[in-house]
């Protein structure tokens, strides 16, 4: 076998292991700890994750009623959140207020969390032109346009370095997200500019129909951010504490100058695509 056929042979079987992409999870399904380091780390207090279950609670609230507003013709377009207010809303909740938010059209959470007034989130679903006015808010509009985002998110974080600031730029999409152009093209300028920019792929597992594996042959959507020199983690996106840690650690490493950093959160998303 030549050098070259070895090195191939050896990236084939990488390539099979799941444990060569492990998945930070802190709680389990039933809620019971199976991480007891990564939980020391999370520096939450009894208040704040009392705090972090209600915006939990609120999201999935507002998709429950969002979705009957859809139903009865009364809301525009809606993308349901259900199942995905952890990785949602536990990853937003390490942000601060100064840190830009560039969300996907199904990031209202994370928006109105933020401070967006609901009633400005509900016109932006009609297309009223008032919903997308942002305010002082550090947030753009939701963007239509799949995987837009990440090369905003990649424009504003380097504008926030070369103001000196000690904020990050973050954004989100979908597993059908992370086959678009504009996610290569923003995850590689943020790793060449060492840009503090915070990406992260929510993965269902289908993009509308298309199965994940119809996406890509990496073994995890994380990988991809290696093509870019962008360390890339693995985490449950259905575990708070998990999606909190990832996002708390993410962040510190950004601000201290290290560049960006990619973030896959494995959902289980229990609604269709849209409500069309």
């Amino acid at each position: 076998m030549s050098h070259v056929e070895k090195i191939l042979d050896f990236q084939a079987q990488l390539k099979t292991q799941e444990d060569a992409f492990p998945m930070l999870r802190i709680l389990d399904e039933t809620g019971k700890v199976v991480d007891t380091d990564g939980e020391r780390l999370v520096n939450l207090s009894d208040k704040e994750l009392v705090e972090l279950m209600e915006r939990m609670v609120f999201s999935r609230t507002l998709n429950d009623r969002s979705t009957k507003l859809a139903k009865q013709g009364r809301l525009g377009f809606f993308a349901p959140t259900i199942g995905q207010e952890a990785s949602q809303t536990a990853t937003s909740y390490a942000f601060e207020s100064e840190d830009y938010l560039l969300p996907g059209y199904r990031d209202m959470p994370q928006m109105i969390l933020k401070g967006l007034p609901i009633e400005k989130a509900f016109l932006w679903s009609r297309g009223h032109q008032v919903g997308n006015e942002m305010d002082d808010l550090q947030t753009w509009m939701p963007q239509i346009i799949i995987g837009a985002q990440h090369v905003k998110a990649a424009g504003v974080a380097l504008g926030l370095k070369k103001r000196g600031k000690a904020n990050v730029a973050y954004c989100y999409t979908g597993d059908g997200g992370s086959s678009q152009g504009d996610f290569y093209e923003g995850l590689n300028f943020a790793g060449a500019y060492q840009a503090p920019a915070i990406f992260f792929i929510q993965n269902n597992g289908y993009a509308i129909s298309t199965p994940r594996k119809l996406q890509t042959a990496a073994p995890h959507l994380a990988a991809k951010g290696w093509t870019a020199g962008v360390p890339s983690i693995v985490i449950d996106g259905m575990d708070p504490l998990a999606c909190y840690l990832a996002s708390q650690q993410a962040r510190d490493w950004a601000v201290s100058g290290r560049g960006p950093v990619l973030i896959e959160a494995l959902v289980e998303r229990f609604g269709p695509h849209s409500m069309s």
